[in-house]
């Protein structure tokens, strides 16, 4: 029997192509998790770091995503929404459909065939450019106001437009394999949050090798068939990402911010921040503030 918190089912209300969800929860579903469908999520009101496959990233309000069949992922609400002195909530839209969702063969005829292109770059998941992201994320807003054939359009009219869009990166290097079994996914999962929760902390391979019931030798070799990456590795990019965040949105100096995100000396976080995002964290600040200037 699946673990439903891992196997995610969409609750469908009927015969519909397009499933809307329009979500106002406490924090995203907190579970590593797949499901045949595709998902495409706005992001109205919420911020954290987004896993998926072999990448970890941050994500924040106004942000557009597409995650393909049976991708792993999991939206890691920021460790403030758990807390519960704030009143803080998370607002999101998802439009879930399979590529049978509207009958065999619907995206192989030759007006589908831009979608049907990105359903299979889907695989690797998507990030769209704050531009489509602004200007969809208006139109997605709407969907759960509409109903029957009006909405069916509209979210044709939407993924038309994100098929034929050249702004997006992908999320993953390589499109998913096949999802991992419960048990696995339950394992990379407690890893993770263990992760998520102790980040700042000297963490030690013994630990997490011990959470997962594995010796350390037989959990570096899983985590790494798991997720593509070393456990070093990803301990960094997860560090890395708390950082992007900071530097962002705090006044907090370069060694302050190295701290605060885990490492234990500045030149080690310099050279592991560059490595991950091709800038220094100097050089990401000033993009960063130049795209907020920009856009505002």
């Amino acid at each position: 029997m699946q673990d439903k918190s891992i196997f995610f089912r969409i609750p469908k209300t009927g015969k519909e192509g397009f499933v809307v969800q329009d979500d106002k929860l406490p924090h995203f579903y907190d579970r590593l998790h797949y499901h045949p469908e595709l998902q495409l999520v706005f992001i109205l009101k919420g911020d954290g770091d987004l896993f998926v496959s072999d990448t970890i990233l941050p994500f924040k309000s106004g942000d557009l995503f597409l995650i393909g069949s049976n991708q792993s992922h999991l939206f890691k609400s920021d460790k403030r929404y758990f807390q519960e002195d704030e009143e803080l909530y998370c607002h999101y839209v998802s439009v879930f459909f399979h590529e049978a969702s509207l009958g065999d063969g619907f995206f192989n005829i030759a007006e589908m065939t831009a979608i049907r292109t990105m359903i299979e770059r889907s695989g690797r998941g998507i990030r769209f450019s704050e531009q489509t992201s602004r200007a969809m994320g208006e139109k997605i807003i709407q969907l759960p106001v509409l109903s029957g054939f009006k909405r069916f359009l509209e979210i044709l009219s939407i993924l038309n437009h994100l098929a034929n869009s050249k702004d997006y990166n992908y999320l993953a290097t390589v499109s998913s394999p096949a999802p991992m079994s419960d048990n696995e996914n339950q394992k990379v999962n407690d890893v993770i949050n263990y992760i998520f929760t102790h980040y700042k902390e000297d963490i030690k391979l013994e630990e997490v090798a011990k959470l997962a019931n594995y010796s350390q030798a037989a959990f570096c070799l899983f985590f790494k068939q798991r997720t593509r990456k070393t456990f070093v590795q990803f301990l960094n990019e997860v560090r890395i990402s708390q950082a992007c965040k900071l530097l962002q949105n705090s006044d907090l100096n370069i060694s302050q911010i190295c701290y605060e995100s885990g490492f234990n000396n500045v030149s080690n976080f310099n050279r592991q921040f560059k490595k991950i995002t091709g800038l220094s964290p100097t050089g990401y600040r000033k993009k960063m503030l130049h795209s907020m200037q920009a856009a505002g």
